[in-house]
């Protein structure tokens, strides 16, 4: 019998990432690097034309205030690999499995504190326009206890888009709120933590008591 391509996926992820404790998510193609106030995404995504896989690999901030995963910093690093057979895929999926390790690796050194975090949130939002990008340096910057760069962030987010739509709108109303919370801080930051338990839940992920947010 043929070897399900999805397996040597599982098989590589588990031996290459398993090690640096990234946890695989059910039995899906995504593998988790929890590190209490953020986690790292990383996606084998599959193609709806062929057997194979992409790689993405990303941060996702846990303070977002929604039930999902998502790339919040960072998305593809590879093309699509595709499988020919078992013996050139097992290689494939090795050396793909390793790529994502070294994503990981450095996603670590970058988000290894909430002020390293912060800086590479403040200098990214200097050159997006997205709000996002706006909302997340403002989050960070609140953290840090920078009361003043957290306000004038989500003053910007505020601006950035101007899309009548659903999350548009919660997410500005989410920043018109945080503006206010920014000027206490143990409020500002008590509020942060309430919405990454939340998320956590969502995402079925170890209470906070099992996981120092170290905020």
């Amino acid at each position: 019998m043929a070897t399900d391509h999805n397996l040597l996926i599982a098989k590589s992820a588990k031996a290459v990432l398993g090690p640096l404790g990234c946890t695989r998510k059910g039995t899906s193609r995504t593998w988790l690097d929890d590190h209490g106030w953020w986690v790292g995404v990383i996606e084998f995504q599959p193609s709806n034309f062929a057997k194979g896989t992409f790689l993405n690999v990303g941060s996702c901030w846990l303070w977002s205030g929604n039930d999902f995963l998502s790339f919040d910093d960072g998305y593809r690093i590879e093309p699509f690999q595709a499988f020919s057979d078992e013996i050139q895929f097992e290689s494939v999926a090795t050396t793909v499995a390793e790529r994502a390790k070294e994503e990981v690796l450095k996603l670590r050194e970058r988000f290894l504190t909430i002020e390293s975090a912060s800086v590479h949130l403040q200098q990214k939002s200097e050159v997006s326009r997205d709000i996002w990008a706006k909302f997340h340096a403002g989050v960070s910057s609140g953290l840090m206890g920078f009361i003043n760069d957290a306000k004038n962030y989500f003053e910007l987010a505020l601006e950035a888009d101007d899309r009548d739509i659903n999350w548009v709108v919660q997410l500005k109303y989410r920043c018109t709120e945080l503006r206010k919370l920014v000027e206490d801080n143990t409020s500002f930051k008590s509020h942060i933590e309430e919405l990454i338990a939340r998320k956590r839940s969502a995402l079925k992920l170890p209470s906070p008591r099992e996981v120092c947010l170290e905020l």
